[in-house]
């Protein structure tokens, strides 16, 4: 079953390779800038942001009618998620103690019901975007934190003001208008 579903999700991608030429062009962040965001962005940050794509893409795979891209998204990025899974749970851990369970069911949910806020009020734009997330996803040997970090700079006011000020003082991201951009200059998720 897992197989099936990565066969078809490398199948979606090799179709979608013509079309990804500008996506990969805008994905793409030099090592230097990489390595910079690694060490800049704070676990929990980075945990945050990986969890509020997932839930976006979540929504987007009931709601756009994108199950597929999702099912092969959960089921390539499994050890990820898995891993900042486990980083959000002990940053919980670390604001909530024994409360950290209920609080973090709720902040899940609370991302899942924005997401759906957003989507109602504009399904196109909405479903556009977390497509694109889905391509860029694509892309091989792509890592879920930079593509994390991108979208939630677009999506969450608080994770763009968190990485922002993360990134700025080591040099690396920069907002530039509404593009998040590398210190190299490269556009992410344009």
């Amino acid at each position: 079953m897992q197989r099936q579903y990565r066969n078809k999700f490398r199948t979606m991608a090799a179709r979608a390779a013509s079309i990804l030429g500008a996506i990969v062009l805008s994905v793409s962040v030099s090592g230097v800038a990489e390595a910079c965001l690694r060490t800049a962005v704070p676990t929990h940050t980075m945990a945050l942001s990986v969890r509020t794509l997932q839930s976006d893409l979540m929504v987007a795979g009931l709601s756009c009618n994108q199950r597929a891209l999702y099912n092969g998204f959960a089921t390539n990025f499994r050890p990820p998620l898995r891993d900042h899974g486990t980083a959000l749970r002990n940053y919980f851990i670390s604001l909530h103690g024994d409360a950290a369970t209920s609080e973090l069911n709720t902040y899940v949910t609370g991302l899942a019901n924005y997401a759906a806020v957003r989507h109602a009020q504009d399904a196109g734009e909405y479903c556009s975007g977390t497509e694109r997330a889905f391509r860029a996803l694509m892309v091989e040997e792509i890592e879920i934190e930079r593509v994390a970090i991108a979208y939630a700079m677009r999506v969450s006011p608080s994770l763009q003001q968190e990485i922002t000020l993360a990134t700025a003082g080591a040099g690396c991201e920069v907002i530039s208008g509404t593009r998040v951009v590398a210190a190299d200059g490269s556009s992410v998720l344009d």
